[in-house]
């Protein structure tokens, strides 16, 4: 992968710059960039804003990547912007350049499409760190971080403080910027961009606040406060402390656009709304029995939280799992925190090419009660036989794997 900026620029320059021509909030972290991002579109939306969305990965179909109110772009208008993106693509690669990325060529897409559709505001996700990102040359009226883990270490860095930086490097000069970073080195990262670009930094912990009050069948309740708001008995049906979070990231994103912005946003919208959003593959619950549950965690703060989630929501039931994940993961570190909360693992390979093998995984688990195989469409249909109503079946390890599993159950 080319890191750099050089060929974005390039071709938006080509294009007459779709990105200075829509309103939009840009968003970085380790996880929990989406569902953030669906927090605020759904209340946006609630509101009667048209909100574009760009977010990353995809489950099942390429065109999941851009969205208007949770309407995907097109076939037609996806084939239409890309064929007038081609002639630009090989002049890039004639002026040595080199080609766009899949990610590069979706980013500039989503531009044209979010410019051409008028929408009231995009949101749009970093693909991989921020400084470097292709999304990152945008000038957002507000920047979130999420949130600082241990993933892409080979690109972003091997310490919090090295990958914070990365992400950091979506905070433009004088641009708000809202995080719920906990650590304080990654924290400290941040906060001092923020103060060399004079931009005013909102912190969780600090400038803003939540408190979880209750959590059960899937969704939770909190307090949020902050200079602008308090409010009590906040319902979301993203289960996990850590969408408490994420949900305090939005509403403070919502506090800033209402009263430092001028956004029309009644309360009655902020609180059904934020409510009313859904993320898939994120502690996805499936309807019937046994109990199945779709996550994409993908890095050991994301297993971390699952294990939390799952104690939480789901208590002392058995959970078996069935896990996949990409080779350039830090599995070993994954699996401690997983083989805590399983009673068994089946460890598989799926269809990608920086898929891991089900028996690369299986030599690294310590786990006791394990097995493997390299077909996971078989695998999933024996662990649905042999699950018990009472069980919970955990899919897990990669959002790549959990894109083919619903697309497996999509089909049924």
């Amino acid at each position: 992968m080319k890191m750099g900026l050089e060929r974005m620029r390039s071709i938006l320059q080509k294009l007459d710059h779709p990105e200075r021509k829509f309103t939009c909030i840009h968003v970085a972290g380790t996880n929990g960039k989406g569902s953030t991002i669906q927090m605020m579109a759904s209340i946006l939306r609630e509101q009667g804003y048209r909100v574009g969305t760009f977010t990353s990965p995809f489950l099942v179909n390429v065109r999941e990547h851009v969205q208007i109110n949770g309407t995907m772009i097109t076939d037609r208008e996806l084939k239409e912007i890309l064929d007038r993106m081609k002639p630009l693509i090989s002049e890039l690669e004639r002026g040595g350049l080199g080609s766009l990325s899949e990610f590069e060529a979706v980013t500039v897409a989503a531009f044209m499409y979010f410019h051409k559709c008028s929408t009231d505001l995009c949101l749009i996700e970093t693909g991989l760190g921020g400084t470097t990102d292709a999304t990152n040359v945008i000038t957002p009226i507000l920047s979130v971080i999420t949130s600082i883990g241990y993933d892409h270490m080979n690109l972003l860095g091997s310490t919090l403080s090295e990958i914070a930086s990365h992400k950091a490097g979506i905070i433009k000069t004088r641009v708000p910027v809202i995080t719920a970073v906990g650590q304080a080195e990654a924290a400290a990262v941040i906060k001092r961009r923020a103060t060399q670009c004079s931009s005013p930094c909102f912190r969780l912990g600090h400038e803003f606040s939540v408190h979880s009050e209750r959590s059960g069948g899937g969704k939770e309740v909190f307090s949020f406060s902050s200079f602008y708001s308090k409010r009590r008995e906040v319902k979301i049906g993203m289960a996990g402390e850590h969408q408490v979070r994420n949900a305090g990231l939005a509403l403070m994103a919502v506090d800033l656009l209402k009263h430092e912005m001028n956004w029309v946003i009644d309360e009655d919208a902020v609180i059904s709304g934020i409510k009313k959003a859904r993320w898939p593959g994120r502690f996805e619950v499936m309807e019937g029995v046994p109990t199945i549950i779709l996550d994409g965690a993908h890095n050991p703060e994301g297993i971390r939280a699952l294990g939390k989630t799952l104690k939480r929501h789901f208590g002392v039931r058995s959970v078996h799992v069935l896990f996949a994940a990409l080779k350039d993961k830090d599995t070993g570190e994954m699996l401690k925190p997983l083989e805590k909360i399983s009673s068994s693992i089946t460890f598989t390979g799926f269809e990608h090419p920086r898929a891991d093998c089900g028996k690369a995984l299986f030599e690294k688990s310590a786990m006791v009660k394990k097995t493997y195989t390299e077909n996971w469409q078989e695998a999933l249909k024996h662990l649905l036989q042999s699950t018990k109503e009472e069980e919970v079946l955990l899919i897990t390890g990669s959002l790549y794997f959990i894109g083919k599993v619903k697309a497996f159950f999509n089909s049924r």
